[in-house]
């Protein structure tokens, strides 16, 4: 019974099955060896079956097999009969007498195509995902810029309907002062006209206008009332500045190209950003003859902005920003340096990374420079940055000298 099960399983085995004698000649096959390696193989050589570059392995395979009394798990490439080859891994031990080698073996070819096509698949799906990944992020910026530019569009329209409103009573009051700056002098004149009066009125009436003058003490305000009305006329000066600056500024909702003076807009976002020094941090400028250009000057100006933010905000306690612009060749080159604690090479890496941020929690969105740097690029222009820590950072904003071309 035990002899008819084992020529059952050598006859019906889909496996390779194969004895070999000492010298590693075939003595026997079982059917599925002969359909899959050739019906001649008995009396050769195994190892002339298998490929070129396997025979060397084959042998080692015989070695310890015959060494150790059994192996498993051994791939090597057989040459079929129609020359294509066929991965087999196989499982050998020692027959009863000790003369004989049993080789049982299993086509890997499917398994390995199987393999290389899950590898294929896992290819085609990592690709995939690292698309979606990619995908996601230029989403995520695209909606962050959307929200920013929502943003400073309702903060320029914002700003201009403030500016407008403080214009109106700040022209008042400067048409005011002027009026009072050229009728004090002739008040005066009056005054004095009536002076030899007071020689002629009685005791009692020049005795109350002598009180009434040193209540009021006039000769100090007759002096004085100049210099008032001259530092009122600053402030105002001042106001009309300050809201140029935000008219100036007020130009972000603008979605036109126009020939701008970046210069001027440099001035006008220094206005806004000054307050913020607090009389900590001194500012330099340093202004090139520069021809106007055709731009976004809304948006060059939020780059100035974020950029000078930043800058006053890297300095902790007192210290000095510079303040260049100069036309370099066919650029327009603003040059922003700060006297702050600087950024190591890590952080200069990320820089214009999305939601990236050194800042606390709260303190900031990182969409700043992001914003900044997509609006350089629609300008075909550059933001960029030297830095190292401890000893502040420069920032070159570098901006095409065009005239009327689409940007």
């Amino acid at each position: 019974m035990h002899a008819e099960m084992t020529t059952a399983l050598f006859v019906d085995s889909p496996y390779i099955v194969l004895t070999l004698d000492r010298q590693g000649a075939i003595v026997d096959a079982n059917p599925s060896a002969l359909r899959l390696l050739g019906e001649q193989i008995c009396g050769r050589a195994w190892i002339d079956l298998l490929d070129l570059f396997s025979q060397e392995k084959g042998r080692l395979l015989l070695a310890n097999s015959w060494r150790d009394g059994s192996a498993s798990d051994w791939e090597v490439d057989h040459v079929k009969p129609d020359g294509e080859l066929m991965l087999v891994s196989y499982t050998t031990f020692q027959l009863g007498t000790d003369s004989l080698l049993a080789l049982i073996g299993q086509d890997q070819s499917e398994k390995l195509q199987l393999t290389s096509q899950l590898a294929a698949v896992n290819q085609r799906l990592e690709g995939a995902y690292l698309a979606l990944e990619k995908t996601h992020a230029e989403l995520k910026h695209t909606q962050a810029q959307l929200v920013q530019s929502e943003k400073m569009r309702a903060l320029g329209q914002m700003v201009a309907g403030v500016a407008h409103e403080i214009n109106n009573p700040a022209a008042f009051v400067s048409s005011n002062l002027a009026h009072l700056a050229t009728v004090l002098p002739d008040l005066q004149a009056v005054f004095a006209a009536y002076q030899p009066l007071r020689m002629v009125a009685d005791v009692a009436t020049r005795e109350a206008i002598a009180a009434a003058e040193s209540a009021a003490d006039l000769e100090f305000l007759w002096a004085d009332l100049p210099q008032l009305v001259q530092e009122s006329q600053d402030g105002v000066t001042r106001i009309r500045d300050i809201v140029l600056s935000l008219r100036n500024f007020s130009r972000l909702d603008e979605s036109a190209q126009k020939d701008a003076d970046i210069n001027e807009g440099l001035r006008s976002t220094l206005r806004i950003v000054r307050p913020l020094c607090q009389n900590r941090i001194e500012i330099k400028e340093a202004y090139g003859d520069l021809p106007v250009i055709w731009c976004h000057p809304g948006q060059l100006n939020q780059v100035f902005l974020n950029v000078l933010i930043n800058a006053v905000q890297a300095i902790p306690d007192s210290g000095t920003i510079w303040v260049s612009t100069a036309l370099q060749a066919d650029q327009v080159v603003v040059c922003l340096r700060d006297s702050g604690e600087g950024m190591d090479a890590q952080t200069l890496a990320r820089l214009g990374e999305p939601f990236f941020t050194t800042k606390p929690v709260g303190a900031g969105t990182g969409l700043g420079l992001a914003i900044s740097f997509g609006i350089m690029e629609r300008h075909r222009g550059r933001l960029r940055y030297e830095s190292q820590p401890g000893q502040g950072t420069t920032v070159f904003i570098e901006i095409p000298a065009q005239r009327r071309r689409s940007v």
